[in-house]
């Protein structure tokens, strides 16, 4: 081809033909490289078949092979697209393999083929995920009021304790825990050995506790067949026995929140879980409740009860605006966008109960339809559309259903709403499955009426970790948050270094984010959220004083009554090295 070919198009040939003239080339070129017999035409000299005498025939070449000796490359030695290159489908395979451009944000909103191709690059999403997921460090663990199922310890050294109690280890241990005795500060008669300490970090107080079944977590696969074959809610006398006894102990737990004489204490039912906390705990001046995850039947049931709350999870007005900014100077609308729109618009309506922007709405839809009567719209129609609009607002308040945005808060006189509506709320006790007419779980750490002292299954071990070998100590069971604390303080004089494995109960996550949420300027729930979300609040030292007799350590007292962010943290896995904590 000449060379206005790039700028005329060629004449259509046969393939017949162009095959033709490409093999008489090719054997010009034979021809000149035997006659001409330089060294750097020696390639293509045909070699002969020393043992038949026959030449063998030259290697065919490829006649849709690009030469690439006259393409332009960078310093990096990528090759440089070309106009004509950039619409042709090299520009797919440029993007996927280029590294020059840094990895958009998470949150960012793309803009360009090219964006959307790099954040698919695994690579780069390794790499952004390494940099998100930073670990923190401190001197003292922080507080996850997340649930756990599953603790590990891990040390390279052996643990001062064992899984065989003596007898005196095992009374002391059950004295220390339900007179809340800090055996490893205060002066007692009580054995203060590893072991016993150990056994007093492994306790706790649950309603109600069947034998037969298996109450915690609550999940009726968990439960087999075999250990539900007593179908409690098809024998009246037996349900309804269950129920008024949780209902006193549920009476009584609270009345002791509200005394200050049990810091908190959880409710896991089969669909929530709610975590109640005294008044002074994380720097809150009032009793206050969280629950998890939550769904809009059941808090329409707790508007209905005028059970008013806050969803501090929930995204904001403001962020919809500068998601709302980005979409249009792309040109396009994406999910993040999308549901930030509809998240704050459910956030705004259910935060803001009592706005009287509200009435201004009611009246503006009513004005909306007497100008649509005026234009001549049936009034079926007109019904039609409302109902339409009631549905799209049903809708988009169900996306954030079972999901960590669904966390609810109540504060003060609220929390003694919630309070009545869980004590009389039938639907907290499944009707149905292997947990039927069985109400929902107590969990405490101090002695409350009808409660059961369970102890949590202990199993210690020795494994073995790349080529390593590791001391194991498994603790299986309902592990609350100050038992993590207490846990941690046994092992730090005597092990220079070890690590912590949790495997959490994930529901129950909501409750660490809640306090990690920074109140926006400006938003409805500003001063609801100031309390437990100032950078650098003052101590909360009336309440830390009132707290004395809840049943906490003097030094575990003092980090839950902080209102310090900072101090509560989500963790999967903690490891203690140099005299510092590790989590991430």
């Amino acid at each position: 081809m000449d060379d206005n070919s790039s700028t005329t198009p060629p004449k259509w040939k046969r393939p017949e033909e162009v095959m033709r003239l490409h093999m008489m080339k090719k054997r010009r070129a034979a021809l000149a490289a035997r006659m001409s017999r330089s060294s750097s035409a020696a390639e293509l000299q045909p070699s002969l078949n020393v043992s038949t005498g026959e030449s063998q025939p030259p290697n065919k070449r490829n006649c849709f092979r690009r030469s690439t000796s006259g393409v332009k490359r960078s310093a990096d030695g990528t090759p440089v697209l070309t106009e004509l290159d950039a619409s042709s489908d090299n520009t797919l395979f440029h993007l996927l393999n280029s590294e020059s451009s840094p990895v958009p944000a998470a949150n960012s909103t793309p803009t360009s083929f090219s964006s959307i191709l790099k954040a698919l690059n695994p690579e780069k999403k390794r790499a952004s995920s390494e940099g998100a997921g930073s670990a923190g460090k401190a001197s003292q663990v922080p507080i996850d009021w997340t649930l756990r199922t599953k603790v590990r310890f891990m040390s390279p050294k052996p643990f001062p304790f064992n899984a065989t109690l003596r007898t005196c280890e095992e009374a002391s241990g059950i004295t220390g825990f339900v007179r809340c005795v800090d055996t490893g500060l205060m002066e007692s008669s009580l054995d203060t050995s590893p072991n016993a300490r150990l056994h007093q970090c492994c306790l706790v107080w649950q309603h109600p506790s069947l034998p037969w079944l298996e109450l915690y977590p609550r999940q009726a696969a968990r439960v087999s067949s075999a250990d539900s074959n007593i179908n409690i809610a098809s024998m009246p006398s037996l349900r309804e026995s269950l129920q008024r006894d949780w209902a006193r102990s549920f009476q009584s737990l609270f009345q002791l929140v509200r005394a200050r004489q049990c810091p908190y204490f959880y409710v896991c039912a089969n669909n929530f879980t709610c975590l109640f906390r005294a008044a002074g705990m994380c720097g809150i001046s009032e009793t206050h409740a969280l629950t998890t995850p939550t769904t809009r039947g059941f808090r329409q049931l707790l508007k209905e009860e005028d059970v008013e709350f806050t969803m501090p999870l929930k995204k904001n007005s403001i962020k919809r605006k500068s998601l709302d900014g980005a979409s249009s100077e792309s040109g396009y609308e994406t999910l993040d966008s999308v549901n930030g729109e509809t998240n704050s618009q459910t956030a705004k309506q259910e935060n803001n109960e009592d706005d009287p922007e509200e009435e201004k709405d009611e009246e503006d839809d009513v004005s909306n339809d007497k100008w649509l009567e005026s234009m001549g719209i049936e009034a079926a129609e007109i019904r039609r559309l409302n109902t339409v609009q009631v549905q799209q607002k049903i809708d988009r308040e169900r996306d954030i259903d079972k999901t960590p945005e669904s966390l609810i808060m109540v504060e003060g006189i609220e929390a003694q709403a919630l309070f009545n509506f869980l004590l009389n709320c039938k639907s907290c006790t499944a009707t149905t499955g292997a947990l039927a007419g069985i109400p929902p779980t107590l969990l405490a750490p101090v002695a409350f009426h009808g409660a059961t002292l369970r102890p949590n299954k202990v199993r210690v071990s020795k494994v073995q970790v790349e080529n390593s070998s590791y001391h194991s100590v498994e603790l299986q069971g309902p592990v609350l948050p100050h038992a993590v604390l207490d846990l941690c303080n046994l092992l730090k004089p005597t092990c220079d270094q070890f690590s912590l494995t949790f495997a959490n109960l994930e529901t129950t996550k909501a409750f660490s984010e809640a306090l990690q949420v920074p109140a926006l300027p400006g938003s409805p729930s500003e001063k609801e959220n100031q309390p437990t979300n100032n950078p650098a609040p003052p101590p909360c030292v009336f309440g830390q004083e009132n707290l004395v007799d809840c049943g906490l350590s003097k030094d575990n007292l003092e980090l839950f009554c902080s209102s310090d962010s900072s101090k509560f943290q989500l963790m999967e896995s903690v490891k203690f090295s140099n005299g510092m904590y590790t989590w991430m």
